[in-house]
């Protein structure tokens, strides 16, 4: 037999694209295969991980079955057969998974591991309650889909009196589940009747919050009960996996925290404030500017008033306040004291219920009852109307001295629950540099041809200096240099009420990534990571990693072999 090489002209290979997997997730010590669901996958050689504790192997690649349902796509969906291995010592909920092909490396997608046993949907019909697939035992992890809008998934099983069980979601991006319990009760009218007895959706989704459904429920007496799966307002279609977990109720898992060496910045309700962040917020700016940081106290808002009349408790700056709103009309106070020019920061974080269940309105009034500043944001919009916002920080410049009372209360005034909790951050400004946005969760690079990678840099609470960015672990023969762009133009704004309070200012960096033309291809991405520095007259200030992203190198005209 002759082995010989031709060199045949094709277009660049696309880049891969994932949209969901099937099972979304496994036991830890056990072996068993996916489908991932995706465009630009036929050649894909090798499953890649953020983190150690699975691998993967590719099984083989398929074109998915045209329904004849709906209309053919332009795009032909393509399934990706694997077989994971995750191993028993894997530590966190999840994986971060990519898939490599000669068009690069894909974009993202999650796998979970849980500890119960899995649990397949089975393909008979259960959408009604006599339908109900049965579940053998528990604990379990049953793996389903909601493939078609309106779908539902019963499933039936046995409890005890006086058991307690939980019902939790784990799902795709794609689907909002939500899960109700049951017993079949039957009726006069309608023998398969099921009664329900609970159910658990969160009431309003919200941007950085979950929308995993989950249920605790004590079982007052034996027998069968059903639970339903369903996507929320009856949504459904391709790519809607979920895992639903039941297992014995336990105590709450600790929340998983940002890894120590990733800043969020995030103007959100839901980010961690403690005592530590006055050090925090100094190690992004330049240390050497800092001033002697003393421990924050943390201040009961809620405590009992030990004096007569009632006065707000008088704080020391900076401080953190924990508090709740316990009843409708719920008013606490603070008080504190500045001098003329002082520069405030005040910050709060909702531990427990969160926008827009909890709506925090902070109000900052002087000793004669005049307010000075509050967290609402108003201007007026494109539309010519005013709107109003309540923000999670805002900032302020005191031109006066004397003492002032912070009152913090839901914006309702309707709503209070134990609950509704609060920590508020009262502390001076610190200039540092904010949160870092990167456009890219990945770069598939051609030699010979340049690409972009922008970078935002928030400067907060007045940060005047530079940022310094650097890139490194690139791969062989590419380099990253600085360039300059044109900016868009953009509409002339309205009014934008008092701004500096409650945004910050950024400034926009570009980096052009340049393959040399004769750079090797690379068949597992490099790890590139990306570094910032603040830089304040002349001083410089901690090296902090932003970013570590994928990069690969791949071929424009890739050389296929033919063997004869």
């Amino acid at each position: 037999m002759l082995v010989c090489s031709a060199t045949l002209r094709a277009a660049s290979a696309p880049a891969p694209r994932i949209d969901s997997i099937y099972p979304i997730g496994g036991k830890p010590g056990s072996t068993f295969q996916a489908i991932v669901r995706g465009v630009n996958l036929k050649a894909a050689y090798q499953i890649w991980f953020e983190g150690a504790g699975i691998n993967a192997t590719v099984l083989g690649v398929e074109a998915e079955p045209v329904s004849s349902a709906g209309a053919k796509s332009r795009v032909t969906t393509e399934l990706l057969r694997i077989e994971m291995r995750m191993e028993a010592s894997i530590s966190g909920p999840s994986r971060s998974f990519r898939v490599l092909t000669p068009g690069g490396i894909s974009n993202t997608l999650a796998i979970y591991a849980h500890h119960e046993p899995s649990l397949p949907e089975t393909d008979a019909p259960h959408d009604l309650p006599r339908q109900a697939q049965p579940i053998p035992s528990l604990p379990v992890a049953i793996h389903g889909r909601i493939a078609q809008a309106g779908e539902v998934d019963y499933y039936s099983f046995q409890a005890e009196a006086g058991r307690e069980l939980t019902f939790r979601t784990l799902s795709s991006a794609a689907l909002d589940p939500g899960i109700a319990l049951y017993k079949l009760t039957g009726s006069y009218f309608d023998p398969d009747r099921a009664t329900r007895l609970a159910f658990s959706d969160e009431p309003v989704p919200y941007p950085n919050l979950s929308t995993e459904a989950i249920l605790h429920y004590r079982f007052q007496h034996a027998g069968q009960y059903l639970v339903r799966v369903n996507g929320f307002w009856g949504h459904g279609g391709q790519g809607q996996e979920y895992a639903l977990l039941i297992y014995p109720s336990r105590p709450a898992e600790p929340a998983a925290h940002e890894p120590s060496d990733v800043w969020r910045e995030r103007r959100t309700w839901t980010r961690p404030l403690d005592p530590e962040r006055m050090k925090l917020l100094w190690n992004r700016a330049v240390a050497g500017q800092a001033p002697v940081l003393k421990p924050v106290p943390v201040i009961d808002a809620d405590a009992e008033p030990k004096t007569v009349p009632v006065e707000p408790p008088l704080i020391p700056l900076p401080a953190l306040v924990a508090g709740a709103i316990e009843r409708p009309g719920d008013i606490d106070r603070v008080r504190f004291s500045v001098k003329e020019g002082d520069r405030l920061a005040i910050e709060i974080e909702t531990p427990g219920k969160t926008l827009p269940l909890m709506n925090p309105y902070l109000r900052v009034v002087d000793s004669e009852g005049v307010e000075a500043f509050t967290n609402i944001f108003s201007n007026v919009n494109a539309n010519g109307n005013v709107s109003k916002q309540i923000h999670p920080k805002t900032q302020y410049a005191f031109p006066r001295a004397g003492q002032f009372t912070l009152e913090i209360r839901d914006i309702t005034a309707s709503y209070g629950d134990p609950q509704m909790r609060y920590r508020i951050m009262v502390r001076p400004q610190v200039p540092h540099v904010g949160e870092i946005q990167v456009s890219e969760d990945r770069l598939n690079l051609v030699p010979g041809k340049a690409q972009k990678l922008s970078i935002v840099t928030d400067q907060e609470e007045g940060f005047d200096g530079f940022v310094i960015l650097t890139m490194e672990g690139l791969p062989p023969g590419v380099r990253a240099v600085t360039a300059t762009e044109v900016e868009p133009d953009r509409p002339p704004s309205t009014s934008a009420g008092k701004r500096e309070r409650f945004t910050t200012k950024n400034q926009k960096a570009t980096f052009v990534l340049i393959p040399e033309p004769g750079a090797p291809q690379t068949k597992v991405p490099a790890l590139a990571k990306i570094y910032a520095q603040p830089a304040v007259k002349g001083e410089l200030g901690a090296r902090m990693l932003i970013k570590e992203i994928p990069v690969m190198v791949i071929a424009d005209e890739p050389v296929r072999r033919q063997t004869e």
